[in-house]
């Protein structure tokens, strides 16, 4: 009853977005914005979006090398399916990723999730990164100077926050088997298989955070998830000269920064609604037409959460997966479906090969 609850309560939100963005918008002009686009540079960014799973899939591969290996042709299946389970069911989509690796590869789940946290973490702090010093180079119209100051504020502020929270990071991993002892005292009215989960959770997260203390491995990640968000960012210009708007990178990334904030509300759709206000809302800050805008917009959402679907639906033609097992994953059912799903891991091998 709770979880429909709170499924009712999202769907609201993401109605009561949509009609905030839709409001006051000239559909005839959007859609011959639509119709003037570049369909290259649209393909060309659908492209970049893509290659990001590719990338995606050899970080995660590298997060688990301290706990397994597992094979790239695994992590690509679920990571795409995944991300494409995100267009279809907002943020509940996230955690079809570990756990389908988990029945594919027989990893616990405790380790997969562990290291999508992990992952997670890296990608706030990249996002983060990206956007502060963004603020430090971009040149916006003149009558935003003010907010500009204001903006480049949080930036530096959000510079400091990330260093204190990567030194807990740091001291976590460091400090794990206490963190463990006072785990296991506080929550030991907790049934014992939560508990154990817990821990076991921790144990793993620790485990991953060993690449903060790997100079060679820490490096690796850092140049992956740079990759990762710089063809995002690559992307996301794509599609904005596609409309004819001759922003620069900087500007761009700017959209990207918005865009990440709406995409933050789980609504469904890939965050539909919420997503398309916050680009929206960013590009009109740059001094974009509101129609202009709301193309573009719409544009970005497609290309970033529609193109992995269509690659999500290819992967699922060439498996055994349906989408019974994935509705009771993201139900969070897997235990329930585990008995179901034996063949599926018996039978690991996607269409791509490490």
């Amino acid at each position: 009853m709770a979880t429909k609850l709170k499924s009712l309560a999202i769907l609201i939100v993401g109605l009561g977005l949509a009609y905030w963005f839709a409001r006051g918008i000239d559909w005839a002009t959007v859609g011959a914005y639509w119709k003037a686009a570049n369909v290259w540079l649209l393909l060309l960014g659908a492209l970049f979006i893509n290659l990001t799973m590719l990338v995606r899939a050899v970080r995660w591969a590298t997060f688990l090398q301290p706990i397994t290996r597992v094979n790239l042709g695994d992590a690509l299946a679920a990571t795409v399916i995944g991300f494409g389970c995100i267009f279809i069911a907002g943020r509940a989509g996230d955690v079809v990723r570990p756990l389908l690796l988990s029945l594919r590869t027989r990893i616990k789940a405790s380790a997969t999730i562990a290291t999508i946290l992990i992952e997670r973490i890296y990608d706030m702090t990249a996002v983060a990164v990206m956007f502060a010093v963004n603020l430090l180079l971009i040149e916006l119209p003149a009558s935003k100077a003010d907010d500009l100051q204001q903006m480049r504020s949080v930036g530096l502020l959000m510079l400091v926050g990330l260093g204190l929270g990567i030194t807990l990071l740091v001291i976590l991993r460091l400090r794990t088997q206490w963190l463990i002892q006072v785990l296991g005292k506080m929550f030991r009215w907790l049934p014992r298989r939560l508990l154990d989960f817990m821990i076991g959770l921790l144990t793993h997260l620790a485990d991953g955070l060993s690449v903060l203390l790997n100079a060679r491995e820490l490096l690796k990640t850092i140049t992956q998830t740079a990759i990762v968000w710089g063809l995002i960012a690559i992307a996301y210009w794509f599609v904005v000269q596609a409309f004819g708007i001759r922003f620069s990178l900087s500007q761009a990334i700017f959209v990207l920064g918005a865009g990440l904030v709406g995409s933050l509300i789980p609504t469904p759709g890939g965050s539909a609604g919420a997503f398309h206000a916050a680009a929206q809302k960013g590009l009109v800050f740059l001094d974009v037409e509101t129609n202009l805008a709301a193309a573009t917009a719409i544009a970005i959402h497609i290309i970033s959460f529609g193109s992995p679907f269509l690659f999500a639906l290819f992967y699922l033609m060439r498996t055994n997966i349906s989408f019974g097992q994935l509705r009771s994953l993201m139900a969070g059912e897997e235990e329930r479906d585990r008995i179901k799903s034996e063949k599926l891991a018996d039978h690991p091998t996607t269409g791509v090969e490490s």
